[in-house]
């Protein structure tokens, strides 16, 4: 706990460094005491820190849908403008002197005597220096803007409605949030790897939405209990007909982490959880065949102890398989499902799915609507509906 918090004082201490530095560059160096620019760049630089404080809390405290909406796209959209304009800014130290004796020089040479006071040599020096500094602000600006336009070009492919695949049923029953979605971007988990490209997860939520029955300080800066989250212990049920070709359930539940600072640390031990292999990343999973030559649907992520099933195995659809749990490489408990060519995770390739017929809410509470045969949308909470069966 201890070296959580550090963490998450670390990244809090750099996020305000940053910040600092980018007015201190872009505003208080580049602008005049008093003047528009100084009074405009100073209320620009406090919104953009208003609204990192929020990218950083409106996921834990699960804040209403266009909060979270405003939220995610400035955490995709300013966090890595500041990323690559705190670099450009860097970069700018070394063209600074530079610049500023390259103007000396010119000064020099361009005087036409020896006259100078001193109060107009240090006027002189700091028209230079002004000069510069919006010569280092402006440039920066328009390599960080670039770079993250560039890094933002040709998005990522999406699973389009219509699309043909793999014909499943929900793995669950009552409200749950589609997190990963295909129909968002396509690898939906940032990687072929696995067999997860066309793969989703679902977090269970109550009547508001909502995927833990609390919130507290730990929410913000480290991890909490798995048992304090909604879908932790909830049924998982078997999402076709056909029979069980893989079983793991030996790993333990571990903490769940819902704030972006414990995020961090977390996110950069991915490297070496993938080289433990596919137990460290599916947890306790059980794999289903349709047929004898598949496809396969995974289930990922039961809690420790709770898979009903066994190799070889027949399992109808709905049939309570196991329990949601928070095993292998998940952040908090939630079931992760996936159809793919090869029953061997490790060399599997992803095969699109589609869900039978579910009400939807995409955005909010308030705003439902009922699809069939296609995939959630990202972020979207579904309830899975009654069909007819052949």
């Amino acid at each position: 706990m201890a070296l959580l918090l550090l963490n998450a004082a670390l990244i809090l201490a750099v996020l305000a460094t940053a910040h600092w530095y980018v007015f201190r560059r872009l505003v208080k160096d580049a602008s005049r005491d008093g003047g528009p620019w100084r009074r405009v760049g100073t209320v620009l630089v406090w919104l953009l820190v208003a609204a990192t404080a929020l990218v950083l809390t409106a996921g834990p405290a699960e804040l209403p849908y266009e909060a979270l909406r405003f939220s995610s796209w400035t955490a995709a959209t300013w966090l890595p403008l500041l990323m690559f304009l705190t670099l450009a800014l860097l970069l700018g130290e070394l063209a600074r002197p530079l610049l500023r004796r390259t103007l000396a020089h010119r000064a020099a040479r361009s005087s036409g005597g020896p006259g100078d006071a001193h109060g107009v040599a240090q006027s002189a020096d700091a028209s230079r220096r002004l000069f510069v500094a919006r010569v280092v602000a402006i440039g920066a600006t328009v390599l960080a803007a670039g770079t993250a336009a560039l890094s933002r070009a040709g998005g990522s492919p999406s699973q389009r409605p219509g699309e043909q695949g793999v014909e499943v049923a929900f793995p669950f029953t009552g409200l749950w949030r589609a997190r990963n979605s295909p129909a968002r971007r396509v690898p939906s988990h940032g990687t072929n790897l696995l067999g997860g490209r066309y793969a989703i997860d679902f977090i269970a939520v109550d009547d508001e939405h909502r995927t833990a029955r609390s919130r507290s300080w730990r929410t913000f800066f480290a991890t909490e209990p798995p048992q304090l989250f909604r879908a932790f212990g909830l049924p998982i049920l078997a999402p076709i007909d056909g029979t069980v070709v893989a079983v793991h359930d030996e790993e333990s539940d571990h903490d769940a982490r819902r704030s972006q600072l414990a995020l961090v640390p977390y996110t950069l031990g991915q490297g070496a959880r993938l080289r433990q292999g596919v137990n460290a990343i599916a947890g306790n999973h059980v794999i289903i065949s349709l047929s004898e030559k598949g496809p396969y649907v995974a289930l990922a992520h039961f809690k420790a102890g709770s898979v009903r099933v066994s190799v070889g195995q027949k399992v109808t659809e709905g049939e309570h398989i196991g329990d949601c749990g928070n095993s292998g490489n998940s952040t908090q408990p939630h079931v992760h499902i996936q159809a793919m060519d090869s029953a061997d995770i490790s060399v599997a390739r992803g095969v699109p799915m589609l869900f039978r017929r579910f009400r939807e809410w995409p955005s909010g509470p308030d705003k439902a609507r009922i699809r069939e045969r296609t995939v959630p949308q990202e972020e979207a909470v579904v309830e899975p509906l009654p069909v007819a069966r052949p």
